[in-house]
């Protein structure tokens, strides 16, 4: 019987409309890739969604077996790893890049802290983090357990430890995981988007942290 995914939708909304988060993270990753990188490592990929890390040597880990099943299928990475992000099994300068997309805030403070540490271990050239800016809630799924988020990160932060700050215009509530609530955020991306570019720090849901190592 032929079976709807939740999840699989959702992700696609996300990358097909023109304000859609996930569209946005794969453009400014893309973007943002070190030019000289051959190799990356994404943290907590879940199921893959980021298709320019097909031509590079890249490698994913996570911690939800189902999400690396799906990321296999896909085809964009050269190996995948089952593993907790809060140890990674990685020597010092493996890949060119360290990635870490909406992963960080599933940890608490501490642990994200060394988690940050360990990526300029295990990263040659650059990091890359996206997070959403501030608390924001998101309730632990029963599919999922290791989705509740647990801590709040700030630009300023980042930018105090060295990295360059971008901030995604997507407008800043409550999340939701049902399908009404994903497309009812991406109509309001479009009716608050000259806000969001104006108030970023009051209204941007998002942002993307870059530091170069090399």
């Amino acid at each position: 019987m032929f079976r709807i995914n939740r999840d699989e939708i959702l992700e696609s909304l996300s990358k097909a409309m023109p304000l859609g988060l996930g569209r946005a993270h794969a453009r400014a990753i893309a973007s943002r890739l070190n030019r000289n990188a051959r190799s990356c490592l994404d943290i907590g990929c879940g199921r893959g969604a980021f298709k320019s890390l097909k031509y590079l040597r890249a490698a994913g880990c996570d911690i939800y077996q189902p999400s690396l099943m799906k990321a296999r299928e896909k085809g964009y990475y050269k190996n995948l790893l089952r593993c907790d992000a809060r140890y990674l099994p990685f020597k010092a300068k493996s890949f060119d890049v360290a990635l870490c997309v909406e992963v960080i805030e599933h940890l608490d403070k501490t642990e994200g802290e060394e988690l940050l540490r360990r990526m300029e271990e295990v990263a040659a050239r650059q990091i890359i983090v996206t997070t959403p800016w501030g608390f924001c809630p998101l309730e632990e799924r029963y599919d999922n357990p290791y989705l509740n988020h647990r801590s709040a990160w700030l630009p300023e932060e980042f930018e105090e430890m060295g990295y360059e700050v971008y901030p995604f215009y997507y407008p800043r509530y409550p999340m939701g995981s049902g399908i009404y609530q994903t497309v009812a955020r991406y109509i309001l991306s479009f009716l608050l988007y000259p806000l969001i570019r104006l108030f970023p720090s009051k209204l941007a849901l998002d942002f993307l942290a870059v530091k170069e190592l090399s």
